[in-house]
């Protein structure tokens, strides 16, 4: 009994410590597939959805990598399914010249609506029954959405044109949306303009919108980041990620890091280049903020993920992706979800835990085996994992 138990620590020690892939779909795309190459993943609570590249959209359970459904889309796009509650939406090729948005019961798959609709083109917020969000409705094309989803109705719409592929900032008593280019506007949860006074005018091709703020990005403060701005510090401002956690900002662009604090006050610039170690092979453009807390920033950068301690000022670690070359990515706790861009495949990543969670479940794994009396209980033993435990 003694050494049954003895193994059971080890085999949990060991889990902890290695890097392994749990999960790979074994789907046989063809050359044609692949060449056209479009796949996203998204996953609520229980799920992982993913929009294949052979036009399907495939639901795996997360724990058991079980495949639950399939629904076949007729199309394939780099814009994930969006889950909510017991439904996911997705959209589906319906004809040469229409698309529609589907809203399926997530569990089985089945067809709960079709949406008067083509997309949901970004992350869409939630209240009751009503979704907002920015999509493609064919009567008048890109708009900022407020959708009934219990009577499938629209409840009202502005016309965005290029806007609905940027993410709104859906704040507690206002919606901030784009309107081409960097123009933002804001209006409220009823659709009302809010800005009359138009201290920045313009004229746009979407005319009904006169009152703008011109900015790139919204800071946590809800001060506008211009794109002089960050063409003075990346020498770019097209393609910086931007996240937000408490009272920073962070921006990740081709080769820094930067943490803002309040009003626009610059408080690391971090050379991304100078704390990692890049891979010798392979290359990756793809670039993302994955998770931000208190004290460590996730990243993916050139086919690694970095974790930054932005509070000590040093790397906690860097996970090397380049196996895989990843089209997309998701993190959730210790497991990656990603789609590999060698086979198109979706592939479940365990990553090794950080040093405090390591040792927190070992002492957890060595009390429970004292606890099962495997051996005679520890005081000592039970009294360091219960403390360990605390400090997590």
């Amino acid at each position: 009994m003694t050494k049954f138990c003895i193994l059971i620590v080890l085999f949990i020690s060991t889990k902890v410590a290695a890097q392994a892939e749990f999960f790979h779909s074994k789907i046989n795309f063809s050359e044609d597939q692949l060449d056209n190459f479009y796949s996203s993943i998204s996953i609520d609570s229980a799920q992982v959805y993913f929009n294949a590249n052979d036009y399907y959209v495939h639901a795996y359970d997360k724990k058991t990598g079980v495949l639950n459904w399939s629904y076949y889309a007729a199309n394939k796009s780099n814009n994930a399914p969006k889950s909510h509650q017991n439904f996911v939406f997705v959209e589906k090729h319906v004809s040469e010249y229409e698309n529609k948005c589907v809203q399926l019961n997530s569990m089985t798959g089945d067809t709960i609506h079709t949406l008067l609709i083509e997309s949901i083109n970004t992350k869409p917020v939630f209240v009751k029954n009503i979704m907002y969000c920015t999509g493609i409705d064919d009567s008048i094309g890109g708009a900022v959405i407020a959708y009934d989803l219990k009577k499938n109705s629209v409840i009202w719409e502005k016309f965005i044109a290029h806007g609905v592929d940027k993410q709104p900032y859906f704040l507690k008593n206002k919606i901030i949306a784009n309107a081409e280019d960097d123009n933002w506007f804001e209006l409220d949860y009823n659709g009302k303009f809010l800005d009359t006074t138009c201290k920045h005018k313009t004229n746009l091709f979407v005319e009904d919108i006169k009152c703008v703020q011109n900015f790139v990005h919204l800071t946590h403060d809800n001060r506008g980041i211009s794109k002089y701005f960050l063409e003075e510090y990346f020498g770019d401002y097209e393609n910086i990620k931007r996240s937000s956690h408490n009272n920073y900002t962070f921006l990740l662009g081709y080769s820094k890091l930067m943490i803002l604090g309040n009003k626009l006050k610059i408080q690391k610039e971090i050379d991304i280049d100078q704390i990692i170690t890049l891979p010798e092979t392979g290359n990756n453009d793809m670039r993302e903020i994955l998770k931000v807390d208190d004290s460590t920033v996730w990243f993916f950068y050139k086919n690694l993920i970095v974790v930054y301690d932005y509070k000590k000022g040093k790397t906690i670690k860097t996970v090397d992706l380049t196996l895989w070359r990843p089209h997309q990515v998701i993190l959730e706790n210790n497991k990656l979800w990603l789609i590999s861009r060698n086979d198109g495949e979706l592939v479940g990543l365990e990553l090794e835990q950080d040093p405090k969670t390591a040792a927190m479940i070992e002492a957890k794994a060595k009390m429970q085996s004292e606890i099962n009396n495997c051996n005679k209980p520890d005081p000592k033993m039970i009294e360091a994992a219960k403390k360990a435990q605390k400090k997590m």
